[in-house]
């Protein structure tokens, strides 16, 4: 078991890391969708496509768009209801998750274009005392500046343990990792965060307002939980939508908690392509450029860098618990493609995260290729049912017929041993991690362990019933007023 949670748990960096699925089409539109971009077959098709997915997938409210910068928004369908039960529409919010590492990259990229720093500039430069202070902010946007998955976890979705602000967050945050070496982690961008404080004098939300989100017009976007009017989200349990709905953490706006609308994002995916010169050209080359390799393509300035069927695509998936959301652009085309969604579990990474790119390569007559589940995932919670089942059985079993004393202790020894290696500790992620994106799962292993430990504590307590009568009938015989060897004397 012990093997599974710590697939399981590492497989939250792969909520940044979803570039297997790439997607394009671009919201070039601030108003409505452009009927006239796309024939009335390929609408339908779409449509279809979206609501047979959600039916499929069981989410309960999605929102998508397909845009150009020829055409404005070609195609735009939302469908099912948010978390407080209204209709899902272009306006509705939604929680972007890592999408939001592509603002802060186009931010710190903007301060660098007015001179404000520099991407050879130490941390340390900007944040005297801030983890990671002798990595770049080159390496920061890179996802090369020492930190690792579980550093970033260790201060994310803390819900109502959140940290006040960035300096709070800071204070907890420890750097784990080898610099200079790739390794997703929302902790570079919590750090790249502080940087854009400290450059502007601003805090954060006000610097992504004033710097991109007005520019673009992005009126409904905010990385302020103050002003943020957030319907709950889903978290899956058992593979079904549980409505999820924890306080916005004030120091995640860099790296995750940013609420928008599918009518902003097309705003911003128009931004990214080139409409309105919005971001400098330069600005954009950069960023969505390969800079290093990873496993699965490469990485720019806030955005995976992949390929399908020849063209090169710039995008990015984000999930917090209970939301999903991917943006993917196609540069030389001018496209791009947006999908949003109010539930999220690791076993659906997949599926969510080839959506977008199905719906592209509908909208440019080619056949999808939808994902299915992670099997591995899946069987995470059920595996642990039984390992629960298990330990209870076992814990009846120590209490009607214990065995005797030395295989009694043996037992116990490795009814411990099975305790030990289920705790996620030893994967090296906190039960809380856990908790909040393997809800179902984390609420089994909690079962479980106290089973196991209780079958445990039991055998070491609990003697066999057949040996305490034999001991009793051997008191009896020696209290019956003689010492043995009288009896044999007489």
């Amino acid at each position: 078991m012990h093997p599974l949670l710590a697939l399981a748990a590492g497989s939250l960096l792969a909520v940044g890391l979803l570039a297997g699925a790439p997607g394009t089409t671009g919201a070039a539109g601030a108003s409505g969708p452009n009927n006239d971009g796309a024939s009335g077959a390929a609408q339908e098709q779409l449509r279809e496509y979206v609501d047979a997915f959600a039916s499929e997938h069981d989410v309960p409210g999605l929102a998508a768009a397909v845009a150009d910068l020829d055409d404005g928004v070609t195609f735009e369908h939302a469908t099912g209801r948010d978390g407080d039960g209204d209709p899902v529409t272009r306006s509705t919010p939604f929680l972007v998750g890592s999408v939001a590492k592509t603002m802060t990259a186009t931010v710190v990229l903007g301060l660098a274009e007015d001179g404000a720093l520099t991407l050879d500039d130490r941390v340390a430069d900007h944040v005297p005392g801030a983890p990671g202070g002798d990595a770049t902010i080159r390496e920061l946007l890179t996802h090369t500046g020492g930190f690792t998955a579980a550093d970033g976890l260790a201060v994310s979705d803390r819900g109502e343990d959140a940290p006040a602000d960035l300096d709070a967050a800071l204070a907890r945050l420890e750097r784990t990792g080898e610099e200079g070496r790739f390794e997703y982690s929302s902790a570079g961008y919590l750090v790249l965060g502080a940087v854009v404080e400290s450059v502007t004098g601003q805090a954060y939300p006000d610097a992504l307002r004033e710097r991109l989100l007005e520019p673009a017009g992005m009126a409904d976007t905010t990385a302020d939980p103050r002003e943020a009017e957030l319907p709950p989200g889903h978290r899956l349990w058992w593979g079904r939508p549980v409505a999820y709905d924890p306080p916005l953490d004030p120091s995640a706006g860099p790296y995750g908690s940013v609420v928008t609308t599918l009518a902003d994002l097309e705003r911003y995916a128009a931004a990214q392509l080139g409409a309105g010169d919005t971001i400098p050209e330069e600005i954009r080359a950069e960023a969505q450029r390969a800079h290093v390799e990873t496993p699965s393509g490469g990485y720019g300035f806030g955005w995976r860098i992949t390929e399908d069927d020849g063209e090169d695509l710039a995008h990015h998936t984000g999930a917090n618990p209970g939301w999903f959301a991917h943006v993917l652009l196609v540069p030389e085309q001018g496209s791009a493609v947006i999908v949003l969604a109010n539930s999220f579990g690791e076993a659906h990474a997949p599926s969510l995260g080839s959506l977008a790119t199905d719906l592209h390569r509908i909208s440019t007559g080619r056949d999808p290729r939808p994902a299915g589940y992670d099997p591995l995932l899946r069987s995470i919670a059920p595996g642990l049912g039984v390992a629960a089942l298990l330990g209870v059985g076992l814990l009846a079993l120590a209490a009607i017929r214990p065995p005797r004393r030395p295989r009694r202790y043996a037992a116990a020894a490795g009814l411990v041993a099975v305790v030990l290696a289920l705790t996620p500790m030893l994967a090296g992620y906190d039960l809380h991690t856990l908790r909040v994106w393997l809800p179902d799962a984390a609420a089994t292993l909690l079962v479980a362990i106290a089973a196991w430990a209780l079958a445990a504590l039991t055998l070491l307590v609990r003697s066999r019933p057949g040996s305490q009568r034999r001991v009793r009938g051997a008191r009896g015989r020696l209290t019956q007023g003689h010492e043995p060897g009288q009896a044999r004397r007489r």
